[in-house]
């Protein structure tokens, strides 16, 4: 299997497994796993009224740039680096950033 067509599967299931979860929960808003495969952008949003308040925000934003998953933005406590490691993903595979380049090359993953 092309090793991108992977990456892109991963994430997807990822973000819905994400967006099942949150389904499952007491939340009343809706869970939009949106995947941009052509351009390697994934997003999950949480959109919705909750009484009298609306909500839009993006949980997660991750791209894959240069064969490599950028995990762009994380809302939430869970840790996308660890699921992805999880399902397969090299660490080698994997760009946190969101965080400053001088803090990605210290950490296990791969620094741009």
């Amino acid at each position: 299997m092309d090793r991108i067509k992977f990456l892109q599967d991963t994430i997807i299931d990822m973000l819905q497994d994400n967006a099942d979860y949150y389904k499952g929960t007491t939340n009343p808003l809706n869970l939009l796993v949106i995947a941009d495969k052509e351009n390697n952008h994934f997003q999950l949003l949480m959109q919705g009224w909750d009484e009298d308040n609306y909500t839009f925000q993006c949980l997660f934003h991750l791209d894959i740039i240069d064969g490599k998953i950028w995990i762009q933005w994380n809302n939430t406590a869970y840790e996308i680096d660890i699921e992805l490691l999880k399902k397969g993903v090299a660490p080698n595979e994997i760009v946190l950033g969101l965080k400053h380049p001088e803090v990605r090359a210290t950490s296990d993953f791969a620094a741009a």
